[in-house]
């Protein structure tokens, strides 16, 4: 009996060494590529997953590929950056600002980025699902075909900012600006636009089937054959919208303004 219960007890030991084993290695970043990073060198293909970066200043630096899944971003600099195909999936970007930087093909599945700025950047083919975003700046930005399935952008501002292509079915956009933005051809399907701001937005063949617009204001958008297939607007504003071949089908337009 003693010699199970002992075996028992280091077969237990073993265990939980492992677990706790994989647990520190989960991200184990590269010491020396977060040195050089930090030092201000480009470092494409770097291990960063996992490391703390807050504050820091890597404007203009190469990070194509890099992986920073899990890491720590908090009110970094990141203007001009190229991080192209980078990996920022569950990365902390609270505040952080991405002007004009490159994220094209980035993943950012679960990023939580409050108050995060995009002005101007690029993240065509991002992957933005599940991320929080909430009065993120994306005024100006390419988000081309992006993924935004669950996404959310509460009070967000996407002014003049390209969407198009892109499917963010589930995701909450209510309160957003997108004043001039463009939805052409985007997946909005059982998406929430409460009260969203879209004044001259550009959505031709948009899909926007069992999403909420009530008190939007898309004061001459373009809905030119966009599908609105059990959607609600109630009380929203359409004044001088193109409205051209829009497939209503059972939308709820109680209210709304025309």
């Amino acid at each position: 009996m003693k010699t199970t219960n002992s075996l028992l007890r280091r077969t237990a030991a073993l265990a939980l060494a492992a677990v706790l084993a994989l647990g520190s290695q989960a991200f184990a970043y590269n010491g020396a590529a977060l040195d050089a990073v930090l030092a201000g060198a480009d470092a494409p293909d770097a291990d960063l997953s996992g490391a703390d970066l807050s504050g820091a200043d890597l404007t203009g630096l190469d990070l194509k590929h890099a992986d920073l899944s899990g890491a720590s971003l908090l009110g970094a600099r990141l203007e001009k950056a190229d991080l192209t195909g980078a990996d920022l999936s569950g990365t902390n970007l609270k505040r952080a600002v991405f002007a004009e930087a490159v994220l094209d093909g980035a993943k950012l599945a679960g990023a939580d980025g409050p108050y995060a700025f995009f002005g101007k950047a690029s993240l065509n083919k991002a992957d933005l699902s599940g991320a929080n975003f909430y009065r993120a700046d994306f005024r100006g930005a390419k988000l081309q075909g992006v993924w935004g399935r669950g996404g959310r952008f509460q009070e967000a501002s996407f002014d003049q900012a390209d969407l198009s292509g892109g499917t963010y079915s589930f995701a909450n956009f209510s309160y957003t600006w997108m004043y001039q933005a463009d939805l052409s051809g985007t997946t909005l399907d059982s998406v929430n636009l409460y009260a969203t701001d879209g004044r001259q937005l550009k959505a031709p063949g948009a899909d926007f089937t069992s999403a909420t617009l009530s008190n939007a204001d898309l004061t001459g958008a373009d809905l030119t054959g966009a599908v609105m297939q059990n959607a609600v607007l109630t009380r929203t504003n359409l004044k001088g919208a193109r409205l051209e071949d829009v497939q209503w089908g059972t939308a709820f337009l109680r209210g709304a303004r025309f």
